[in-house]
């Protein structure tokens, strides 16, 4: 693997991995008090999503706001020099 590459897979690493593990355990947390199937009757009736597409999406969902999270981190810990 060519040098360059290892800090950037390694950055991209230390973003997602974390934050794949916050979305598992709060699509855990959140889906053990909400059933998908009530939500979306509840916010979308006209859509047809079944349960296990409830949970993929919210998984997504949780997953994206958690490595958003980790990569706003990501940026405020690098110095502003390598910014640019």
């Amino acid at each position: 693997m060519d040098p360059v590459w290892k800090p950037v897979i390694a950055r991209w690493g230390a973003i997602l991995w974390p934050s794949f593990l916050v979305a598992g355990v709060a699509t855990m947390v959140f889906f053990a008090n909400l059933d998908p199937e009530d939500l979306r009757m509840a916010t979308f009736p006209e859509w047809d999503l079944s349960r296990r597409q409830g949970y993929t999406l919210g998984f997504f969902m949780f997953w994206a706001a958690a490595a958003a999270s980790s990569w706003l981190s990501a940026l405020l810990l690098t110095p502003s020099s390598r910014r640019r």
